[in-house]
């Protein structure tokens, strides 16, 4: 998609800030064209994400890797379980309910016109520890089986102060599920 709407979703996202791995590398420039870069995200998923690692930080269970390309404005990364198993992960709090549901539907709108009517939306609740924690959108598509894009919009009830982000992930349906 290009057009308005495609220039004004990282205009409208400018303001997140996202915590995540330190790294000593610069961060990524968002292009003129996200929705081109979405799709670059994803034709990259069979290779494991390996030309979008940028620097990496290790963990015991898991290797982080800045990603070379944010598909939103933000902080995007590359998570590598010890499985080997891969997710190219966004992550953007969000100081009120009113933002992070803003942000939810902006970021719906434009996966789901970027990515067209082969990858179909499924929204449902968060269910985290058996209470609702917010709401997802899970893009599938037929020719995809394992394979998800989903668009979390994380709300935490009954802490002092509510916590609010939203996720955009890249990766198995398992792990999706899992978030």
């Amino acid at each position: 998609m290009s057009g308005a709407g495609t220039r004004l979703l990282p205009m409208a996202l400018a303001s997140i800030v996202v915590t995540g791995c330190a790294t000593s590398s610069p961060p990524p420039k968002l292009t003129a064209d996200p929705c081109t870069d979405l799709k670059e995200v994803v034709a990259d998923y069979p290779n494991r994400f390996e030309n979008l690692r940028g620097s990496r930080s290790d963990y015991t269970t898991m290797t982080l890797y800045r990603a070379k390309k944010d598909i939103v404005k933000g902080h995007c990364e590359i998570w590598e379980w010890a499985d080997g198993e891969t997710a190219y992960v966004c992550s953007l709090n969000a100081p009120s309910e009113p933002v992070a549901h803003q942000r939810y539907d902006q970021v719906n709108q434009f996966v789901a016109s970027c990515l067209g009517q082969a990858w179909q939306p499924e929204t449902s609740d968060r269910v985290r520890d058996g209470g609702i924690a917010g709401v997802v959108t899970r893009y599938r598509n037929t020719g995809h089986r394992d394979f998800v894009i989903s668009v979390h919009n994380v709300s935490i009830p009954g802490a002092p102060r509510v916590p609010r982000t939203n996720y955009v992930y890249i990766g198995s349906s398992g792990r999706s599920d899992a978030m």
